[in-house]
């Protein structure tokens, strides 16, 4: 075959499985460009080292001011009011019992979160509410339940990733399509060449081309591979002889 034999001028019976599969691997690719833009855009928004860094000491700081205010209200004595420093003594041995008290801001950070959401659990509840609205801490627990919050974004520990609907996933609907496609835009255009049919043959090898070449050019690795694959040797048991 000579000349440019442009895609519109072929036959129905190449023509539209080519079509086929120009269609699918179009949309293959776009979906590829759509998962790396929605992969791209999900590490720009993950928190960074620095946010992690910054997280972690507010919430180091919320912990501390917020034991050392409740350790204030369980050293005062009793005096007749309410609530009582038992009270607040009682809420100290809740969030900082001896003999860890608050060493457990120096572990990793999946353990703080653990040692520290049980005890937010804890401040939730009536009593310790009483406590804190008693004693002056509402200011010290809000600030530390947004230092709380902010640590466990940061971390990852409040946050599931969850893909939106309709957003890229794995892809395999689309590989699959186009891969079919190709197949039977194959298996058309191998059908299409007959020597009956002057420059059917040309055609195809013509069309066929670079699928050919991109067999071989797979098929090279292993061939190189192959050829300097050392020839296996038996090795004798240990400790077997020479030759008798």
């Amino acid at each position: 075959m000579t000349g440019h034999c442009p895609v519109a001028a072929l036959s129905p019976h190449v023509d539209r499985p080519w079509k086929r599969f120009d269609a699918a691997a179009t949309e293959r690719q776009g979906f590829r460009g759509s998962r790396a833009s929605a992969q791209a855009d999900q590490r720009h928004a993950a928190p960074t080292e620095a946010e992690r860094s910054a997280a972690s000491t507010d919430s180091d700081d919320r912990r501390r001011a917020f034991e050392q205010w409740n350790a204030g209200a369980a050293g005062l004595s009793e005096d007749g009011e309410t609530p009582s420093p038992t009270e607040a003594r009682w809420l100290y041995a809740q969030l900082f019992p001896a003999p860890e008290g608050l060493r457990f801001i120096t572990r990793r950070p999946r353990v703080q979160w653990a040692a520290m959401a049980q005890r937010m659990k804890t401040l939730e509840k009536e009593r310790a509410r009483g406590v804190i609205e008693g004693f002056g801490g509402t200011r010290h627990h809000r600030q530390l339940v947004a230092a709380h919050a902010r640590f466990g974004e940061a971390y990852g520990f409040t946050n599931v990733v969850l893909a939106k609907e309709g957003a890229p996933t794995a892809g395999r609907p689309q590989w699959s399509a186009a891969r079919d496609a190709l197949r039977s835009m194959i298996q058309k255009i191998e059908s299409h060449a007959d020597p009956e049919f002057p420059g059917s043959e040309a055609l195809a090898a013509f069309l066929l081309a670079p699928y050919v070449e991109m067999v071989d050019d797979l098929a090279k690795p292993r061939r190189r591979a192959s050829a300097t694959k050392p020839e296996a040797v038996s090795t004798p048991p240990l400790g077997a002889g020479g030759t008798p």
